[in-house]
């Protein structure tokens, strides 16, 4: 199996246990959050939705320079059905935009930096799963969290919860 094809698997497996984790956010609890530093439920829901945006930079632009950026937080959404709309249009870009590229283009290196402080350097691939997957797999652990703490049942995604079976049991 190509590295492209791998990644393909990867992100259509998470991009799937993510909108199931996204489908609990309940709108009456979009304001909520469980610390005065934290997100509010809504902003990390969204922020986990739209994070894969990062993926169409590494796969569009030969770099992402942070100071050439304006300093962003997450925004809200208003609806559930904004929230899992949007997850849906940025999972489709990004696949859109990984069969589009061959190979040698996603063996090609990719840097994200800060002016002249490079935060990393590596080939496409591995920029999409450092910064874009993992970096989403961690956010909606979050957002499992938050869920939890709400006592709104969790997704059994990877294994049981304790609540459902895994997903692939169901």
């Amino acid at each position: 199996m190509d590295t492209k094809t791998g990644l393909v698997q990867d992100l259509e497996r998470e991009f799937g246990f993510t909108s199931l984790t996204l489908q609990r956010v309940p709108e009456a609890y979009f304001s909520w959050k469980p610390h005065e530093k934290s997100y509010t439920l809504g902003e990390l829901a969204y922020h986990v939705a739209t994070l894969p945006r990062i993926m169409l930079v590494v796969l569009q632009e030969p770099e992402l320079d942070f100071s050439k950026l304006p300093p962003r937080r997450p925004q809200p959404v208003a609806t559930q059905q904004a929230l899992t709309v949007a997850a849906k249009d940025i999972h489709e870009q990004v696949f859109q935009s990984l069969h589009a590229a061959d190979e040698t283009y996603l063996q090609q290196s990719w840097t994200l930096r800060n002016g002249d402080a490079i935060i990393l350097q590596a080939n496409r691939i591995q920029a999409i799963r450092w910064l874009g997957l993992h970096h989403m797999i961690h956010h909606r652990a979050e957002l499992i969290i938050y869920l939890r703490l709400l006592n709104i049942s969790v997704p059994g995604l990877y294994g049981p919860s304790a609540d459902e079976p895994p997903v692939w049991m169901k």
